[in-house]
């Protein structure tokens, strides 16, 4: 539903917004723009502001909205799109493999057992605290009532179209030298209650359509011919699924981690006697529990009574087809740096991968304008790469990475008419959303009329791909805002996470690059964001909240305080 917010005929114009998805971004950004546009005199006195939300389920929340059921999904490999080869010629055993739902389905990559990384006070929207009754790391479904109560304390609902799926982006193409065609804009759209499919336009469109979705599973030798299952983690959905299997989980980051934990932890009460150790047919209820990673994170479950259940390997180098000695193959491992040796495995069901995600804009298509002349992304949804799923998807736009953004890292380059909120990693997801909502709605109301055209982010030192790092946290000369956070980034550098090693950067990093912020970039960043509004406030004689001026010091001990999850959940 597209509600003006206000049926005075005095405005002069309409400023059409389009917002992709209403999980915690799209969701800020929509309450950021309704207050704007309601409480300053001079945004509402020039122009009536019309907003539609396009959200693929049946309610807010974005991912962490899930309705607890078993996840269905499709394995596909395809010739791989690497370099692959074996002597002089191309080694056509290495393909691609892709893990995806089936068409229609759109499962949440949230788990049983799941509880956030993060404290509430800290992860929480400035002015919108979770109750006070919440545990200290919520579980997932007290953030999904979070986000829920924030969508009704604002009234949001009523701009959100439900079950519709934003299938096209592009720009508005004018239909001849006289046409009265104004708005930049155009999305097709499609209900997906009634298959009702729409074209509309709009002067400016947030894409925050989420980036936890289309899974990225490295590619070697071997893997299509591995005859168990094999699953990216957001299919992952309850430990007692894997009873009496032997498990192998690629990756300890923040996934990986939390999930070799909570396979390890099904095994505590199996070791206690033997009735415990069988389910209710007789059958081993025992998980044997492997993890291959590139090296410990934080995360890393090496402590703790589910440690023993849990044996460390390196990476995969490959995998053996089956045979009939050994009828589920061989896996091997590279070399361990410690040991020299080599390992094997030949008796895992299944593999989940937990290696992080792709960024995907499937609406967005390389023959449309600008995706013609702009690259957002390296690649693009391979046809059969959604075999008897959603096929629509194939020939968008994804990656590893997304190249086409502007200094900011928010803007589409040379085109602040389409925002991208949140596409950094290793950040507080909900206050830089928030953060990223308010810029955004002061530059499309017309109230940062001074911001540069390339005005340069303060420097990230601890991200060797970042734009500015090698200024080594030198104030920017062009620079004629955020003074205050560039002399708090020379004062702690930081670092992101995990440690970088000093000659090649881990693979996240390669992949993503600078958008990777690390802490306490991330709060640099912001309020550099938040300086350029500050000094509209004060041009215009406005009252800034302190929130709005700076990042709160609790935020800042909060995320200093690395330890505290580990004391309040013991992991």
């Amino acid at each position: 539903m597209t509600l003006p917010l206000s049926d005075e005929s005095s405005h002069e114009s309409t400023t059409r917004i389009g917002i992709i998805g209403a999980g915690a971004s799209g969701l800020a950004q929509l309450q950021q723009l309704l207050e704007i546009w309601e409480e300053r005199k001079e945004v509402t006195g020039r122009s009536k502001l019309e907003v539609v939300v396009y959200e693929t389920k049946d309610d807010v929340g974005g991912v962490w909205l899930t309705d607890d059921q078993p996840k269905p999904n499709i394995r596909t490999h395809l010739p791989s799109t690497s370099s692959h080869t074996k002597g002089d010629e191309t080694d056509d055993s290495v393909k691609d493999t892709y893990s995806y739902p089936p068409a229609g389905e759109n499962p949440s990559p949230m788990y049983q057992g799941l509880r956030t990384n993060l404290p509430h006070d800290l992860m929480a929207f400035r002015g919108f605290p979770f109750p006070d009754n919440s545990p200290l790391f919520p579980k997932q479904e007290q953030v999904e009532q979070y986000l829920q109560s924030f969508a009704d304390h604002y009234s949001l609902r009523q701009y959100i179209r439900f079950s519709t799926r934003v299938e096209r982006v592009y720009h508005t193409q004018k239909k001849g030298l006289d046409s009265d065609t104004s708005k930049r804009w155009t999305i097709g759209s499609h209900d997906l209650l009634n298959t009702e499919e729409k074209t509309e336009e709009f002067d400016y469109v947030v894409v925050s359509n989420g980036h936890y979705s289309d899974g990225w599973i490295p590619t070697f030798k071997g893997l299509s011919t591995f005859p168990g299952g094999v699953i990216h983690s957001r299919f992952f959905h309850r430990a007692s699924d894997y009873h009496g299997k032997t498990v192998l989980v690629v990756g300890s980051f923040a996934s990986g981690g939390d999930i070799s934990r909570i396979l390890g932890s099904e095994n505590l009460a199996t070791s206690l006697d033997d009735d415990a150790r069988q389910d209710g047919d007789g059958s081993s209820k025992f998980i044997k529990v492997y993890v291959s990673t590139s090296g410990y994170t934080q995360y890393s479950a090496l402590e703790g009574p589910w440690a023993k259940h849990i044996t460390h390997l390196p990476l995969i180098s490959h995998i053996s087809p089956p045979s009939s000695d050994r009828p589920k193959g061989i896996i091997h491992f590279e070399e361990d740096e410690g040991t020299g040796e080599k390992a094997e495995l030949e008796s895992v069901d299944v593999i989940i991968f937990a290696t992080g995600y792709n960024f995907m804009f499937p609406f967005f298509r390389p023959e449309d304008a600008p995706w013609n002349t702009t690259q957002l992304s390296e690649g693009i949804i391979r046809l059969g790469e959604r075999d008897k799923g959603d096929e629509w998807e194939e020939g968008g736009i994804k990656g590893q990475g997304v190249e086409g953004l502007d200094e900011l890292l928010l803007f589409l380059k040379g085109d602040r008419t389409i925002s991208f909120p949140t596409l950094s990693y290793q950040n507080v997801p909900f206050p830089l959303a928030q953060v990223q909502a308010r810029f955004t709605a002061y530059l499309w109301a017309g109230l940062l009329t001074g911001l540069p055209d390339h005005p340069k982010s303060p420097p990230n030192p601890s991200n060797p791909y970042s734009s500015t790092a090698e200024s080594e946290s030198k104030p920017n000369a062009g620079a004629v805002n955020g003074d205050e956070a560039i002399k708090r980034d020379e004062e702690d550098k930081g670092q992101v996470d995990p440690p970088q090693p000093a000659k090649k950067p881990r693979k996240v990093l390669q992949r993503i690059k600078q958008l990777v912020f690390g802490a306490p970039y991330e709060w640099t960043y912001s309020e550099f964001l938040m300086d350029f509004m500050t000094r509209s406030d004060e041009a215009h004689g406005v009252k800034t909240k302190e929130y709005w001026k700076k990042v709160e010091q609790f935020r800042r001990d909060r995320r200093e305080d690395t330890g505290l999850r580990k004391r309040t959940l013991g992991y």
